[in-house]
């Protein structure tokens, strides 16, 4: 049997939409459903198969699926990309990796050290050299620069020995400049190090580099006699390098947070779609098994004792029955509004319409009885604060059985809020008053101290109104 072709760009793109849950696609029957999802999920298994396998074979480093260690940090050019930029050949990969957003970080970066180069070039035109000796000292050390910038990202994601010889064929070249500077080649050398740290190589590797580059410049210093005059230069690259290297580890800190906190949002969404696949089928597995059960029943009783065929089938709609009413009330708890989210989402609503947010850190002050309505008063009056405002802050406060929502807007009329029908603004009082009542709690809308609105909903406790100032809530973000 002739082997399958490779598969075409085309074949191997697979649509996003196709990872979904089990039946969100498809209400029809899941046996049209599964085989489809098992082929995607076969397809992108063997994908990362193979990107991590060619990645562990370049590098040694690990796995995709295995997150970056301190030995083994993990380079922004990822397995997968470097499995996949290494098929298209050596002048599309060196493209890739010099264009990739990474990379662009990194040229921001090394301004500073280009900066730094040109002290060697005014020291060198202030002594007035031959003009031709100038100009090629010039020219090796915008070699030189070329080098710095470009290094890391073309040894990212590849094994030390390449990066050592990299970091050799950096000190050679500017060897070259002995004959013009001599010895203060090695203030070229601090390079070294900086490259060595940014380039995401294992920590033992990084810390063994700016050893070697500060015994290297010490050797020179000590067998050249200058001792006394060039040893701040031991000094400041062990610094630098060393700084560096701090600087890089935290990156690479903030890379490892990121990853972890994506693998928790991913478990998180794991875990859910396993829940709603157990709660339906507690929900739905017994009541329709007994359905299916009873209905083979009534057919085979139909001709026989119709009575009894009539009552199987009276039980049939009543289980039906029941189990929809299941079915409908197990949506509605996803459905349901929690009071902690709505505070992430109204965090997330007034940062991204520049209002300030001050909001509680915490719902557990709340009667439990009380934060789903709270939730849809915070959800409607937020909406209406980053609508309809003009607002600098908003605060929101929280008590046991309260919640205060004020902003520093332009307000609006107080005729129209207290009317029974909804403002011009479209805000929503009707609905946030009608809940309110619902749970016997008071709803007002007030001018605020700024110009704004209060919205206010209380729950009588029999004690008279709440004394703690909005402002001086407790906790707010």
């Amino acid at each position: 049997m002739a082997p399958n072709p490779e598969p075409t760009g085309s074949e191997r793109h697979i649509p996003e939409s196709w990872d979904v849950p089990f039946g969100a696609r498809d209400l029809g029957d899941p046996a049209s459903v599964e085989p489809t999802l098992n082929c995607v999920t076969a397809k992108r298994a063997a994908d990362a198969d193979d990107a991590s396998a060619h990645d562990a074979s370049v590098r040694g480093a690990p796995t995709l699926g295995e997150p970056a260690s301190l030995d083994h940090p993990r380079p922004p050019f990822g397995p997968t990309e470097i499995a996949r930029v290494s098929r298209i050949g050596w002048w599309a990969e060196t493209k890739a990796r010099l264009g990739h957003p990474g990379a662009r970080k990194w040229y921001w970066g090394s301004i500073w050290g280009l900066i730094y180069l040109v002290i060697p070039i005014v020291l060198i035109w202030s002594n007035k050299p031959p003009v031709v000796a100038g100009i090629l000292m010039t020219a090796l050390i915008a070699l030189i620069a070329a080098i710095y910038v470009v290094t890391p990202p073309l040894i990212w994601g590849r094994p030390w020995p390449v990066a050592a010889a990299s970091y050799a064929v950096f000190i050679a070249i500017t060897c070259l400049g002995i004959p013009m500077i001599g010895e203060n080649v090695i203030w070229l050398w601090i390079f070294v190090p900086v490259m060595s740290a940014m380039s995401w190589q294992p920590r033992a590797f990084t810390l063994l580099t700016i050893l070697v580059i500060v015994i290297a410049q010490l050797t020179v210093i000590v067998l050249t006699g200058t001792f006394a005059d060039y040893w701040y230069s031991v000094a400041l690259t062990a610094s630098i390098g060393v700084m560096m290297f701090a600087f890089a580890q935290q990156i690479q800190a903030v890379q490892r947070l990121r990853d972890a906190q994506s693998e928790i949002a991913r478990l998180a969404v794991v875990d859910e779609r396993e829940r709603f696949a157990r709660d339906m089928h507690d929900v739905l597995g017994h009541s329709l098994t007994v359905v299916t059960v009873k209905s083979e029943l009534a057919r085979r009783l139909v001709s026989r004792e119709p009575e009894r065929a009539e009552e199987e089938l009276a039980d049939i709609e009543r289980l039906s029955r029941a189990a929809l009413a299941d079915l409908r009330a197990s949506v509605a708890g996803y459905r349901a509004m929690t009071l902690e989210t709505e505070l992430s989402a109204a965090h997330a609503a007034l940062v991204a319409a520049d209002i300030v947010p001050h909001l509680p850190t915490s719902t557990d002050v709340v009667a439990p009885e009380l934060r789903e309505t709270f939730a849809w008063v915070l959800r409607e009056s937020i909406t209406n604060v980053v609508r309809h405002a003009r607002a600098k802050n908003c605060w929101v406060a929280l008590e046991k059985r309260a919640i205060i929502i004020g902003d520093d807007g332009i307000g609006m009329p107080v005729v129209a809020v207290q009317s029974d029908q909804r403002t011009a603004r479209g805000n929503g009082v009707d609905g946030m008053r009608e809940r309110a009542v619902r749970v016997g709690a008071e709803f007002s809308i007030e001018p605020g101290e700024d110009g704004g609105s209060v919205v206010a909903v209380r729950v009588a406790t029999g004690r008279g109104p709440s004394a703690r100032p909005l402002r001086r809530s407790g906790d707010v973000s």
